[in-house]
């Protein structure tokens, strides 16, 4: 029997003042603008989970929990909010009116998000104690987490975790989570395996996944991506937001864009090109690894600088980088593309795309899977391999991680360009040059000596070369928190849990 925990929640509380707006030129999103026009994607259809820390610590007060938006605020017109948790939030949060603003608002870039569920998180984390995992309310593909903490006993925290990764992998229910604005010990939600875990472009949030047993391990790179916010709380929603835009046009895009699909009880048919691994891989692999932000003055300029580089191809201040969801959108875009193995195209993959292989790793399947190109012109190549740690559907919540590997081999000159081979991360990155006239082939390979059968994505995108990427160690385009000032908690038994 699995007992309800008890946790502390930390909404984040201090937000700069610049309009909302501002990001969109340095995230890509104005670029997509002027290249799709009218036909930009906007969130429409994607249903949505909204869940925050209550601005009252005490269930014993009066005026707990406080935790919705306030739905009323000309930002939230025309949206439909449901409160499935227990208990109706007795006043707005204004925590909430920021994080809904820059998720789902009007003047959000998924802006077309009608659909949202508001949870105190409480309550959300309640609703995932189950011994198999149930649907997500509202069939919602995404949920935004401004808030971090950590369990009253470490098999709290480790139960919670795995509740979450089994949603991501069971459900394809998207987690998208903040890192504290500090260092911290907050494994909640910041050290799942399959969440995307989100930091700020000045790279001074927490870094690194937290101890928790012997499967969530310390110093798992983390976060995966960064975006232009002072606070993580800020952060958070821009990168929901983007992934909103990515489910969309995956959806939308159905056979057109995936050559493979899943129906799932209580969700719908989740079509390759919107998969939580997918999304991810493709978030991952369009990020910026240097930036000219005209909205702060805060830039990544030394990407994978001495002392930052992680052994799965990341920094271990800014993960992958900087959104740009204009990258991340002509992955997306450009299509599921096969590799040779399972009957890709001889001629070479696009220079963007993506490809998901559900069974891979060698048993009754290939162990190996390549994917040819040449180069065009002198190009920068970023790719990213992202799956996910298996949770068992039932109350043992038995874990399952495989070891996979990223390479890049050079056909012309006969060498491994790049390699990411982390053993304790789920995701390997490669960020490079590429020389005019080579023909390469990029390579996913087991890193296991047993056979075993799983699924993976790989993303890619490739763009002319403007400034040489920092080596790793050992046709064109194809389509056109807040936790800066920490205050309340929150006790259900006794699970520390804080805003991001």
């Amino acid at each position: 029997m699995i007992t309800k925990p008890g946790f502390y929640l930390f909404p984040m509380l201090f937000w700069a003042s610049a309009a909302a707006a501002d990001y969109k030129t340095d995230i890509g999103y104005q670029a997509l603008l002027i290249q799709l026009g009218a036909n930009i994607p906007t969130g429409d259809g994607v249903n949505v989970v909204h869940a925050e820390a209550s601005l009252v610590e005490s269930r014993d007060h009066p005026d707990y929990p406080i935790y919705a938006p306030d739905i009323l605020k000309v930002q939230f017109a025309g949206k439909t909010f449901s409160f499935p948790g227990n208990k109706a939030s007795t006043s707005p949060s204004g925590h909430a009116d920021s994080v809904g603003t820059r998720f789902y608002g009007k003047d959000s870039i998924a802006h077309g998000i009608k659909n949202i569920a508001s949870y105190d998180a409480n309550a959300w984390i309640e609703s995932l104690i189950s011994p198999t995992a149930l649907a997500p309310v509202n069939a919602s593909r995404i949920a935004n987490h401004s808030w971090i903490g950590k369990g009253d006993t470490v098999p709290e925290t480790a139960m919670i975790l795995r509740f979450v990764d089994r949603q991501v992998q069971r459900n394809e229910f998207i987690q998208v989570v903040g890192m504290n604005n500090g260092l911290s010990d907050s494994p909640l939600l910041g050290s799942a395996y399959n969440a995307i875990a989100v930091g700020r472009t000045d790279g001074r949030q927490d870094r690194g996944a937290d101890a928790v047993d012997s499967i969530y391990i310390a110093g798992r790179t983390r976060p995966d991506v960064v975006a232009p916010q002072t606070t993580t709380s800020g952060a958070t929603p821009i990168v929901a937001a983007a992934a909103a835009l990515l489910v969309e046009t995956g959806h939308k895009g159905a056979a057109n864009l995936s050559q493979g699909s899943i129906d799932i009880e209580g969700v719908g048919t989740v079509y390759n090109a919107e998969r939580g691994e997918t999304v991810k891989a493709a978030l991952l692999a369009g990020a910026d690894r240097a930036t000219q932000n005209t909205s702060t003055t805060d830039n990544i300029v030394d990407y994978r600088s001495s002392g930052h580089q992680t052994l799965n191809g990341l920094d271990d201040r800014f993960g992958a980088g900087q959104l740009n969801i204009l990258h991340s959108y002509q992955i997306i875009a450009g299509g599921e593309q096969d590799s040779l193995e399972d009957g890709g195209n001889p001629n070479g993959i696009g220079l963007a795309g993506f490809d998901v292989d559900t069974e891979f790793g060698g048993l009754a399947s290939n162990s190996l899977a390549t994917y040819k190109f040449a180069a065009a012109a002198d190009l920068n190549l970023q790719a990213s391999l992202v799956w996910n740690l298996g949770v068992s559907n039932d109350l043992n919540l038995t874990t399952t991680l495989h070891d996979l590997n990223l390479e890049l081999f050079d056909a012309t000159e006969q060498n491994i360009a790049a390699f990411s081979a982390s053993s304790v991360d789920n995701s390997e990155n490669l960020w490079l040059s590429l020389v005019f006239g080579h023909h390469y082939e990029l390579r996913v390979k087991s890193g296991e000596a047993s056979p075993f059968i799983w699924d993976y994505a790989l993303a890619w995108h490739m763009s002319p070369l403007q400034s040489a990427p920092v080596p790793l160690p050992g046709a064109f385009y194809l389509f056109f928190s807040a936790l800066g000032g920490l205050g309340w908690v929150v006790r259900r038994k006794r699970l520390n849990t804080e805003a991001c």
